[in-house]
């Protein structure tokens, strides 16, 4: 954080990330630094960034996530002027929405296959029986509808 130019944000929050930027991180960061977070709102402490963006602590951030979404009115840092703001969608660009719709159609394809797609970010639900039940089913060409646990 002491010898960074610009410190990007790029992690899931979870309980080990809530608020891991926040007041002695800042500190650290040198007056000409930005940080950018295009990862989940919550892994920077707003309070703490705001001070510092406010007293010009560091040169700036741009932000894509907040703590709290959607953001329905403007937001506080959109006062400060050196703040870029983005509404969680500074991804979407046009390969993004070119490949989407592939990687979504060969997920599909391999359940139905029976393979776990290569995409899954909570593969633990294959491990689950009611879901082997209904995978099981639609593999045989059954549609089944929703199970208990």
């Amino acid at each position: 954080m002491a010898r960074a130019d610009f410190v990007t944000v790029h992690c899931p929050f979870n309980e080990h990330t809530e608020n891991l930027i926040s007041a002695p991180e800042l500190e650290l960061m040198k007056r000409d630094a930005f940080i950018l977070n295009t990862a989940r709102g919550g892994i920077i402490n707003e309070d703490a960034l705001f001070e510092a963006l406010f007293a010009e602590r560091i040169a700036g951030a741009a932000l894509d996530c907040f703590a709290d979404e959607p953001v329905t009115e403007p937001h506080r840092f959109a006062q400060l002027e050196n703040v870029i703001l983005a509404s969680h969608n500074i991804a979407w660009t046009r390969e993004l929405f070119r490949d989407i719709g592939a990687m979504a159609s060969r997920n599909l394809i391999d359940l139905a296959n029976g393979k776990q797609p290569k995409s899954v970010v909570n593969p633990e639900v294959f491990d689950r029986p009611t879901f082997q039940k209904k995978w099981d089913s639609v593999r045989k060409g059954r549609v089944m509808g929703p199970t208990k646990s």
